[in-house]
C-alpha cells in the first residue's frame, strides 16, 4: 500500500467526523439530548408531534459558515406548548419551522424575560409562529421575543394574540445592536389598556437623550401588523438611537409608529391604513436629526405629529416636576434628569402623504403645555425641514396646525430656530392654521378623478400572503388554520371599551408619583 494512499485514507479519517450530521427527534427525550449533542454543522431535525416543556438552549456554538440548525422535518407540524421556550445561548444558531402554541412561561424575575430570548449574536429564528402563548393572569409578565445581544433576526415569523403584561418585541438597554425584525406577520393583538404593551419596543442608547454615535441600530422592515392593538397607542416604539422602520404595512390597527425619543432614525415607506378604527393613528416623532420621508397614512385619527420637547434647564415654575432616571445619572447629569419629549430638531419631513384622517394632517407642537406646569413641554421643533408632503381632505377643518408661545408661560428667555416648509400641497378642502407654515403650502383642488388605489400604486401594501412562514400562508389557504380567527384571547368584555384618542403612552402625572428606573 503506497504513502500516498496511507496520507489519504489519513485525510478522510480526520475529516468524516468533521462532516455536519443529521439528528433525527421523536420525542422529548430525544429533542433535550440531541441539544446538547449538536455542533457546528449539524442539523436537528424534528419530527412532527407535540413536545411539551422543551428548553431549546445550545451546547455550543455554530460557525458562520455552519451554524447548529434546529428544525422541524416538516414546517408547523413540531408543536411546543407547555412551559417551551428558546435560547439562542451561543452564537450562530437558527431556529426553524416550529410552531409555539396555547403555552405560557414562568413570569421570571428578570425584565428580560421571553419565550424567544436571543442572549447571544449572529443568530435567526425563522419560520416559526407564536400563537396564543398566553398565562392565565393578565398580570403575568413577559416577552415573546427579546434581544440581548447583537446581530440576531426575526426573518418570516407569524404572531398572534399576545394578551399580558410586556411589549411583544423588545430590544434591551445595553448591548443589544444591531437586531432586526423582518417580514413577519403580527395578527390580532388584543387591546387592553396598559403602558408598556407595544408591538415592538427599540431600546438602546438614547433611552435617556445620550448622543453620540451609539444606539440600537435595529431593523423593522417589510412587517404586517393586522389589527395588532396591544396596548393601543404604540405600535413600534423607537426609544434609541440610529433605527430604521422600513416598508412596512399596517392595517386597522390601534396605535402608531413613532419614534418616542432618540436621534438619526429613519422611518421609510410604511403604509398606514387605518380603515377609521377607534384609535387608529399616524406618524409622530420626538428627538433630533430623524429622516421620516416617504410614508402614506389613511383612515387615522390623526396624520403627523411632530411633538413639542421638554425644557429641562431649570425649573421655570415652581410646580415642575423633573424626570429623574437612576440610570442616565452621570458626573454632569448627578440626578438623572431625562426630558419626558426630547426637542425636535433638524427633522427631515419629506414626501408623505396623508389622506382622509378624521383630525388634522400635521401637526406642529403637538402636546405643546401638556402637563403643564409639571412638565416644561414648551420647546417648539427648530431647524427642520417639512417639504414636498401631500395632504388630502374632504373636510373644511384645520389641515395644518401647531402650537406657539402663548406670551403667558414662562419661556426663560428660550428661542428656538424657524423651520423651513417647502412644496407641500393641499389636496381638496381644508384650512393652514399654523402660521409659519402658510408660505410652505399651496390648496388646489382635488382631482375628480383622485383614489386612493392611485395613490398607493407607488407603494407596496402588504398582504398576509407576502409575509410569515409559508406553511401558514399554506394552511390559511387551504382553511386548515382555525387559529388565526380564535377569538378566546381577547377579554370577554371585548368591545364595550371606548378606545377614544388619549394617548395611553404617557404616563398620567395626577398622581405626582414620580418612579425611578
Amino acid at each position: 500500500m503506497s504513502s500516498k494512499f496511507h496520507s489519504i485514507l489519513g485525510v478522510l479519517f480526520f475529516v468524516i467526523p468533521l462532516s455536519a450530521r443529521e439528528i433525527v427527534v421523536k420525542n422529548d427525550i430525544q429533542f433535550k439530548a440531541a441539544l446538547s449533542a449538536a455542533a457546528s454543522g449539524d442539523v436537528v431535525l424534528v419530527e412532527s408531534g407535540t413536545y411539551s416543556n422543551i428548553d431549546i438552549k445550545f451546547a455550543r456554538a455554530g460557525t458562520e459558515s455552519r451554524p447548529i440548525v434546529v428544525k422541524a422535518k416538516v414546517p408547523g407540524e413540531v408543536i411546543l406548548n407547555g412551559s417551551s421556550v428558546c435560547d439562542f445561548n451561543f452564537p450562530y444558531t437558527v431556529v426553524d419551522g416550529l410552531f409555539f402554541y396555547k403555552g405560557s412561561i414562568n413570569p421570571g424575575e428578570g425584565e428580560d424575560n421571553a419565550v424567544v430570548k436571543f442572549s447571544s449574536h449572529h443568530s435567526v429564528l425563522k419560520n416559526t409562529a407564536i400563537v396564543d402563548y398566553n398565562p392565565s393572569d393578565f398580570k403575568t409578565s413577559y416577552y415573546w421575543v427579546f434581544f440581548v445581544g447583537s446581530n440576531n433576526t426575526v426573518d418570516h415569523c407569524y404572531f398572534k394574540g399576545k394578551n399580558h403584561k410586556q411589549p411583544l418585541v423588545g430590544n434591551a438597554i445595553e448591548d443589544s445592536r444591531y437586531n432586526a425584525v423582518k417580514f413577519s406577520y403580527f395578527k390580532n393583538i388584543p387591546y387592553l389598556v396598559l403602558n408598556g404593551r407595544e408591538i415592538i419596543r427599540v431600546w438602546g442608547s438614547g433611552k435617556f437623550d445620550e448622543k453620540g454615535k451609539d444606539g440600537a441600530y435595529f431593523t423593522v422592515e417589510g412587517n404586517l401588523f393586522d389589527r395588532a392593538d396591544g396596548e393601543g397607542a404604540e405600535i413600534v416604539s423607537l426609544k434609541s438611537n440610529y433605527n430604521q422602520v422600513l416598508n412596512n404595512t399596517v392595517i386597522a390597527t390601534a396605535g402608531c409608529i413613532n419614534i418616542r425619543r432618540g436621534s438619526n432614525n429613519i422611518v421609510k415607506g410604511n403604509v398606514i391604513l387605518g380603515q377609521g378604527v377607534k384609535q387608529a393613528q399616524g406618524l409622530r416623532m420626538s428627538g433630533a436629526n430623524n429622516t421620516v420621508i416617504q410614508n402614506y397614512v389613511s383612515g387615522t385619527e390623526y396624520g403627523i405629529r411632530v411633538s413639542a420637547g421638554e425644557y429641562i434647564g431649570s425649573a421655570l415654575t415652581p410646580g415642575y416636576e423633573p424626570h429623574n432616571k437612576d440610570r442616565a445619572a452621570s458626573t454632569k447629569n448627578t440626578e438623572g434628569t431625562v426630558t419626558s419629549y426630547p426637542q425636535v430638531k433638524k427633522l427631515m419631513l419629506a414626501n408623505n402623504i396623508v389622506a382622509n384622517v378624521k383630525g388634522s394632517c400635521l401637526d406642529i407642537a403637538s402636546d405643546f403645555k401638556k402637563h403643564w406646569p409639571a412638565s416644561q413641554m414648551i420647546l417648539l421643533p427648530e431647524d427642520s425641514d417639512i417639504m414636498n408632503n401631500r395632504f388630502i381632505s374632504n373636510s373644511s377643518g384645520a389641515v395644518v396646525e401647531g402650537s406657539l408661545p402663548d406670551g403667558k408661560t414662562p419661556m426663560g428667555g428660550i428661542t428656538t430656530k424657524p423651520n423651513r416648509y417647502k412644496g407641500n400641497v393641499i389636496l381638496g378642502e381644508g384650512k393652514i392654521k399654523y402660521p409659519p407654515a402658510e408660505n410652505g403650502f399651496k390648496i388646489e383642488a382635488l382631482p375628480s378623478n383622485w383614489s386612493e388605489k392611485k395613490e398607493l400604486s407607488d407603494f407596496k401594501v402588504l398582504t398576509p400572503q407576502d409575509v410569515g412562514p409559508p406553511w401558514v400562508i399554506a394552511l390559511r389557504d387551504a382553511k386548515k388554520f382555525p387559529m388565526e380567527d380564535d377569538r378566546s384571547c381577547y377579554p370577554a368584555d371585548e368591545g364595550t371599551k371606548d378606545k377614544g384618542s388619549k394617548d395611553k403612552s404617557d404616563k398620567d402625572k395626577s398622581d405626582k408619583v414620580k418612579k425611578k428606573k
